[in-house]
């Protein structure tokens, strides 16, 4: 009886084990928020967003600089893989949109299936900056705010700007703050 209960002591704390570890590695692959370090006018900070909520995303939608919607949300979590970052649980990654054929200051940042294009090698730099492959060109939230759908939330576009001349105050970002 004695060995019964030791072997089922055992299972038991593998099993709870193996769920904590499974959860662990479902956290992981959904993400991280990546957040700009400076709040601008938003005291609960600006994120990477993808546009809508919910079923309701719009991923062939630019993706903006939002308020921080609080722990975990979907449309906010994003990771770092191999020299590219991924879209939340999604098969797409932030990609700089280009104007004839070349990445410009101003241009969109988009998701979209994630291939070997290099205008999907974006870096976090260890200066905070979130940095084009080779170019010269860092993600930054725009000038101005607009109010968004949420009960205080606001929103900026996101472009990619030169990383010398922006303020680093829009362009100074950091990852995992959950």
């Amino acid at each position: 009886m004695m060995r019964k209960n030791k072997f089922l002591r055992i299972h038991f704390l593998a099993g709870l084990f193996a769920i904590l570890l499974a959860s662990l590695s479902v956290q992981a692959a959904n993400g991280d928020l990546v957040r700009l370090v400076d709040p601008l006018d938003e005291p609960e900070f600006y994120c990477l967003d993808l546009s809508g909520y919910g079923d309701h995303l719009k991923l062939e939608d630019p993706l903006q600089a939002h308020t921080c919607k609080g722990e975990s949300p979907a449309d906010q979590l994003f990771t770092a893989v191999d020299g590219k970052i991924t879209v939340g649980d999604t098969d797409r990654c932030l990609q700089v949109a280009v104007s004839s054929g070349e990445p410009m200051a101003g241009v969109s940042i988009i998701a979209r299936a994630c291939s070997s294009t290099s205008y999907q090698a974006l870096n976090l730099e260890a200066n905070g900056q979130i940095k084009l492959g080779e170019t010269n060109l860092c993600l930054a939230a725009g000038t101005e705010s607009t109010a968004a759908s949420g009960p205080s939330h606001i929103w900026r576009v996101l472009s990619v700007q030169d990383c010398e001349s922006v303020e680093s105050a829009r362009s100074t970002w950091q990852v995992g703050m959950k």
